[in-house]
């Protein structure tokens, strides 16, 4: 049985998902509010459909209502601003700081934010999964300007993301910036074939400038069993409100 709570803080509202099964209870741990305003234009809504891969109040090998958790080491998640303690959120600047995941303009009710060096790596063998779904890139909060003046990098920082299934490098995003000119870059879109496999396995690095300032995000990282490719062009802008019912 699930439920949705409702918590107002200030004038953001937040629903957190709630289940229980026989006697075990648990919670999806989600964003209460965000440190900074981080500006944005469209909003992407949870695909109710999809197991979403998440940090902290999902599970593995079998996702619970949250989503799937990585099977790999905690601290290999972030190069900094650990430990993740909180599901679909930045990295922000450490502990109580997140914000919403944003990237390119884009706000994201699911995703994953870090910092990089990290490694995400999930166990497939749970489910029956068809295809790997996301958009990564830089998180906005660090691009110039939109955290407030004395909070940006001014140029968003930058990384490289690659997905490996099975062992075997199936994207790879090359150098991603957060910033072209004073334009927030676009999120890049990920659509892989994981049919059949036993891991997925996310490596974000800091390119060739180090990790100053390189708040990654995947935005809408979902697992899905239908094996139909996703447009790009479904990033479908709703309101905020709408978005947080869903």
């Amino acid at each position: 049985m699930r439920s949705l709570l409702r918590h107002t803080v200030g004038a953001l509202t937040v629903a957190l998902v709630t289940w229980t099964a026989g006697n075990a209870a648990a919670q999806c741990i989600e964003l209460d509010a965000a440190a900074v305003d981080v500006p944005f234009t469209t909003e992407m809504a949870a695909d109710p459909d999809a197991v979403y891969l998440t940090a902290v109040g999902g599970d593995t090998p079998t996702p619970n209502d949250c989503g799937l958790t990585p099977s790999n080491d905690p601290g290999e998640w972030m190069g900094w601003g650990g430990p993740l303690d909180t599901d679909n959120a930045s990295i922000g600047e450490g502990t109580g700081t997140r914000n919403f995941v944003t990237i390119g303009g884009t706000r994201y009710a699911r995703g994953i934010g870090t910092h990089s060096d990290a490694t995400f790596a999930f166990d497939l063998s749970g489910g029956d999964y068809q295809r790997f779904v996301a958009y990564v890139g830089m998180d906005d909060e660090k691009d110039g300007g939109a955290a407030g003046s004395g909070d940006s990098c001014g140029f968003g920082g930058t990384s490289e993301f690659t997905v490996s299934v099975d062992g075997s490098v199936v994207f790879e995003s090359g150098l991603v910036t957060g910033m072209s000119g004073a334009d927030n870059v676009a999120p890049v879109l990920v659509d892989v074939d994981v049919a059949g496999a036993g891991e997925l396995v996310i490596t974000i690095t800091g390119g060739d400038d180090g990790i100053g300032c390189d708040h990654a995000a995947v935005g809408d990282p979902k697992l899905l069993a239908s094996s139909t490719a996703v447009d790009p062009a479904g990033k479908t802008a709703t309101t905020w409100s709408t978005l947080k019912q869903r």
